[in-house]
């Protein structure tokens, strides 16, 4: 009997593409588990946290942990959907490489949108955020861009808008 090789789908984008969106259609196509770890922030912290001063370390916790659940679902054969972010290239490159080792496909997803567009949205939906989406300042977004490295030529992924 064949065991199918489990798939990890990447979710890639900057704050406002659409990747939890796409995460979601994705998780319907696919039946894949999707780990949204920013709704798991929410679920503990709340929409507001994004101002206190131990967000990051409190983000980098979550991350892990959302890390450590993807990762023992591929071990179980399951497909799963990482709806993470990855902004920064040797971030993607260091999961592909872990996923490839536990004998998993890793699938990046590019969320491909205009900064205009991506701000826009954050402000506009952070005026009144609803339960599954942090409140982001435009002060806090444009602080953020510098981190954003955006997939290269060199990077294959399935980029959808």
């Amino acid at each position: 009997m064949n065991k199918k090789q489990p798939i990890a789908y990447l979710i890639c984008g900057f704050i406002g593409s659409g990747k939890t969106t796409v995460a979601r259609k994705l998780e319907e196509e696919t039946g894949a588990v999707r780990i949204t770890k920013d709704e798991w922030i929410i679920k503990i912290f709340g929409n507001k946290i994004t101002a206190d001063k131990n967000f990051a370390a409190y983000d980098n916790k979550i991350t892990d942990l959302a890390t450590e659940t993807a990762f023992k679902i591929l071990k179980a054969g399951k497909d799963v959907i990482l709806d993470e972010g990855f902004w920064v290239k040797s971030q993607r490159d260091d999961i592909k490489k872990k996923i490839y080792e536990i004998g998993a496909k890793p699938i990046l997803y590019y969320v491909a949108c205009s900064m205009e567009k991506m701000r826009e949205r954050v402000i506009s939906r952070s005026k009144n955020p609803p339960r599954d989406s942090f409140e982001i300042s435009g002060e806090t977004f444009d602080s953020y861009v510098e981190y954003w490295q955006p997939p290269g030529e060199d990077e294959e992924c399935i980029a959808v808008k």
